[in-house]
């Protein structure tokens, strides 16, 4: 029987590595604290097994903006109940939040065969491939995504990413037919959809580049439509073949979402995910 192999690195090989970079730190934020995040501790305390729990502080967390420590919630709950597939999703969001998009991707799968009927599930899965630059892997999860729409707002925000998607792959045909059910007067929940409806509008080319932007000031606290919509008036530069403009729009986004809480914000992740791409 041979001998068993050794796990870990001789001090050859470890010396050429950083340790502080490959073992993750131990540092967390200060977390500020509120009254509601107080009454689940306390919960915790006297049921310190219960996964759902585990769950509300995550939930709680992220409203606060800390997703690392979020994320660190579910985990808690995944080590309790291995099953529930809802944990998986909520760690996987907070994955994506936190720039860990393999990871994403692997939990919103797992969540994904738990629960194959969740639109939320197949819209971030499809999300997560398309930062990571699998578009081919991001198209199969938007198809089924929207075969569980259930409402305008659905049908527009999976069209959006499904579209840039698309044109990623030189599918042009095929994502212009995405665009047939989208019209200037259909309706949607502008809080909720209202970013991307204006993208798909200008693509289908009922707005111009222009008309996007109008009425948006980001120093007015308009600061995640400029995010939403200015990705989407770079990829319409990026598919125009207006390369310049597309790398600055990139930069309006990241510079836009970093001076504001959007720093986590779907379209500035691709924007740092796009210039990580072009080397820059």
């Amino acid at each position: 029987m041979s001998e068993e192999k050794k796990i870990g690195l001789d001090l050859a090989r470890s010396s050429t590595l950083v340790q502080a970079y490959q073992v993750m730190s131990w540092e967390r934020n200060e977390i500020h604290g509120n009254e509601e995040l107080e009454e689940i501790e306390q919960k915790i305390e006297k049921e310190p097994d219960n996964a759902r729990l585990y769950m509300e502080k995550g939930l709680c967390l992220a409203g606060m903006g800390y997703y690392r420590e979020s994320a660190e919630c579910y985990s808690k709950a995944i080590s309790i109940d291995p099953f529930n597939w809802e944990f998986y999703r909520h760690r996987a969001h907070r994955f994506i939040s936190c720039g860990l998009f393999a990871d994403g991707a692997a939990d919103f799968t797992i969540a994904s065969r738990l629960n194959p009927y969740d639109w939320n599930v197949w819209y971030h899965l499809g999300l997560a491939w398309f930062l990571l630059g699998r578009y081919d892997k991001a198209d199969w999860a938007y198809i089924r995504c929207e075969e569980l729409n259930k409402c305008n707002d659905d049908l527009v925000a999976v069209t959006d990413w499904h579209y840039m998607t698309l044109m990623r792959l030189g599918r042009k045909e095929d994502a212009q037919k995405l665009l047939d059910p989208i019209t200037k007067d259909m309706e949607v929940d502008d809080s909720v959809s209202g970013s991307y409806f204006k993208r798909l509008l200008l693509y289908k080319g009922l707005v111009s580049p222009e008309e996007l932007f109008n009425g948006v000031d980001p120093k007015a606290g308009a600061a995640l439509e400029v995010v939403t919509q200015g990705f989407g008036l770079a990829n319409y530069y990026l598919n125009q073949g207006q390369q310049e403009k597309y790398e600055e729009l990139l930069d309006q986004v990241i510079e836009t979402a970093s001076n504001s809480r959007w720093y986590s914000a779907f379209a500035c992740l691709a924007s740092r995910a796009d210039k990580q791409s072009l080397g820059k």
